[in-house]
């Protein structure tokens, strides 16, 4: 299975059950572009040689794309930096949260684990880890 993170620009190689062993290449790079050019210019028809509006072109085209790139990833950190800070605001909160099999519990929100290997964060209730996203109910502050 093949996939393409539009975050970090990375084209991510991926076998099916083998969801730990992943292989990443980076193919918006700056050095990936310069042998692109390098190939492109190398192998050109020397009776055509490329025009110097293409060529400013296409940089113009990397620049932009590598803005892009860098616009994106600090916009996910910044997403992750309000998560984290929305859900440790939720310690020392009652809060009522779906179980996943049709009912509720209620209990305060002792602390926010982040588990290193999946980047996700969970919320621990009354000794129990749980989605935040699974929180149907928030009480006030004391």
């Amino acid at each position: 299975m093949a996939e393409i993170q539009s975050v970090s620009g990375a084209f991510t190689t991926q076998k099916p059950g083998a969801a730990a062993a992943r292989q990443t290449t980076d193919l918006f790079s700056s050095a990936t572009f310069l042998q692109l050019l390098g190939a492109q210019m190398k192998n050109q028809n020397p009776l055509e040689p490329m025009k110097d509006t293409e060529f400013l072109g296409q940089m113009a085209q990397f620049s932009q794309l590598e803005q892009v790139t860098r616009l994106s990833s600090g916009m996910e950190a910044m997403q992750v930096t309000n998560q984290l800070a929305q859900r440790a605001a939720l310690i020392g909160r009652q809060v009522t949260y779906d179980r996943g099999d049709g009912t509720t519990a209620t209990g305060t929100v002792q602390r926010l684990v982040i588990d290193s290997d999946t980047k996700t964060m969970k919320l621990t209730v009354g000794g129990v880890d749980i989605d935040p996203t699974t929180i149907t109910r928030v009480e006030a502050a004391p």
